[in-house]
């Protein structure tokens, strides 16, 4: 049989790049819940144009789509618009493009082409309990976007845009406006503690009992609840993280609900979302998207973020928070009331904190730990040892285990009060390495006890067992500290003592 995608040979796609594919392109056979026999009959054929053998066909139940599709995004312009095409060709074997298809389809190709995929991306979500809706997109912004608001926010513009979006079947989420919506509802009641009275009264019906504190004061809530806010109520809710992200504002679209087998084969939910960066350049990115979504789908019902919205709103709902360090650098969680995340044996833990945030997503590995150790149990010490010195001659050795140690050192004179300059100085750092996996237990217990804070795992000293190494996933995005010369509030990595570690 003549292949059908005998172009994709020209591609001369590595194997990682051939499963990727056939990955997408299963998803695109099963997304409508029916497999047509010509669908079964493109996917053998491009299985045999890839030269996927069976055995490798099981590997692409592993691969989140977020994966597949940054697999393909290395790949040159016009090799991309060969899998485009190839993409095409099996979404439109059966002659019925439905509008699941259709939102896959537009994702796939936004996240692809050339001129989309800078400000265009797939993400992929696992073990998400959450209710989501495919019907509705989201503006979501990390940090306020003057320019996005200066469009949302216009009245015209905003029509414009809701209408273009009403137009493809998807009802806008812009929380400003949905704020409004329910002042303006109830505007005709007197003062403000019965403004609220029937949507208190409704969110009881629908929504479990929560936080009764917050129904009595959802006026002020709503005055004072933001975008930024909202943002971390949602990415608390749907497991991503600022990294996974990179935009300052952006709206969100669910694409589809899946499953995929994790490192024990065991299956997982996910659900794929289509991003999209309207911090620059809005009604032309919408209006681009809009574009390519050709088949306009159904009206939309009353659900999904709405649904989040009144969760956050009616119950103690957990959030995930930024780390403030204040000038003595104790741990405050801004978003959850300052609270203050107590460690055992601290500063020491703190410091192990700081130390294993420093080397990201990489850790620290436990031989660079043991080297370090050696190295500071093998240091001879007389009335001529200073401390001063050593740590000179740390900073010009420039070793793992020796920048570990300025590193240990560094940090701690900064959050104790011990006299670094006495020799017993260094005992401390030595204790901090020794004690490690005590050290780590105390941290996470910290984390453990702020029952109201979401996705606790993400802030923890995790061990990777296959690489013996210790890390922290949430990275230093979340982490700000105090500017004791300013009062203001600034990323971790721009303050002093980030500076001065290796």
């Amino acid at each position: 049989m003549d292949s059908t995608f005998d172009y994709i040979k020209s591609i001369n796609l590595n194997d990682v790049q051939k499963r990727a594919l056939f990955k997408i392109a299963v998803d695109m056979v099963k997304i409508d819940n029916r497999i047509h026999s010509k669908e079964v009959s493109i996917l053998d054929n491009l299985q045999s144009t890839c030269g996927i053998s069976s055995e490798e066909i099981e590997l692409i139940h592993y691969i989140p789509l977020q994966r597949a599709i940054s697999a393909l995004k290395s790949l040159s312009e016009n090799n991309r618009k060969a899998v485009i095409t190839a993409i095409e060709t099996i979404v439109s074997i059966d002659n019925d493009i439905d509008a699941k298809e259709n939102m896959l389809l537009t994702a796939i190709k936004m996240a692809l082409t050339h001129e989309t995929s800078t400000w265009c991306n797939i993400i992929s979500t696992s073990n998400v309990d959450a209710e989501s809706s495919s019907k509705q997109i989201i503006y979501l912004e990390q940090d306020h976007c003057d320019e996005a608001h200066s469009v949302f926010g216009d009245p015209y513009d905003n029509l414009l845009i809701t209408k273009a979006l009403n137009d493809i079947g998807l009802q806008l989420f812009y929380l400003p406006n949905v704020v409004g919506e329910l002042n303006q509802h109830w505007n005709h009641m007197q003062g403000n503690d019965t403004k609220y009275d029937l949507l208190r009264r409704s969110m009881e019906f629908i929504v479990p009992a929560g936080d009764h504190v917050k129904l009595a004061n959802l006026s002020s809530i709503l005055l004072n609840l933001d975008t930024a806010t909202f943002y971390r109520a949602v990415a608390s809710r749907y497991h991503f993280t600022p990294e996974m992200i990179n935009y300052q504002a952006f709206l969100m679209v669910k694409i589809q609900d899946g499953y995929i087998l994790d490192d024990d084969a065991k299956i997982k939910h996910t659900i794929d979302f289509l991003t999209i960066d309207v911090s620059r350049d809005v009604k032309k990115r919408v209006l681009s998207f809009v574009h390519m979504m050709e088949v306009p789908v159904c009206l939309l019902s009353y659900e999904g973020y709405y649904r989040l919205l009144y969760d956050y709103l009616s119950s103690e709902s957990k959030i995930m928070s930024s780390i403030v360090l204040d000038q003595r650098y104790e741990f405050r969680l801004k978003d959850l009331g300052n609270e203050t995340v107590k460690m055992e044996s601290s500063p020491q833990a703190r410091t192990f904190y700081l130390t294993v945030l420093k080397y990201g997503r990489a850790g620290i590995s436990q031989s660079c730990f043991e080297d370090a150790l050696k190295y500071l149990e093998n240091i001879h010490i007389d009335e001529n040892f200073q401390i001063e010195d050593f740590i000179s001659k740390l900073k010009i050795e420039d070793k793992p285990h020796t920048n570990l140690i300025y590193n240990i050192l560094t940090i701690y004179e900064e959050l104790s009060t011990k006299d670094s300059s006495k020799t017993s100085y260094l005992g401390y750092a030595t204790k901090i390495i020794r004690h490690r996996s005590t050290l780590k237990n105390y941290v996470n217990n910290g984390f453990a006890k702020i029952t109201r804070l979401a996705n606790q795992e993400q802030y923890c000293i995790a061990y990777n067992s296959e690489l013996r190494c210790y890390y922290i996933p949430i990275g230093t995005s979340f982490i700000n500290y105090i500017d004791p010369t300013t009062g203001q509030i600034i990323p971790l990595t721009q303050s002093s003592i980030w500076q001065k570690l290796k």
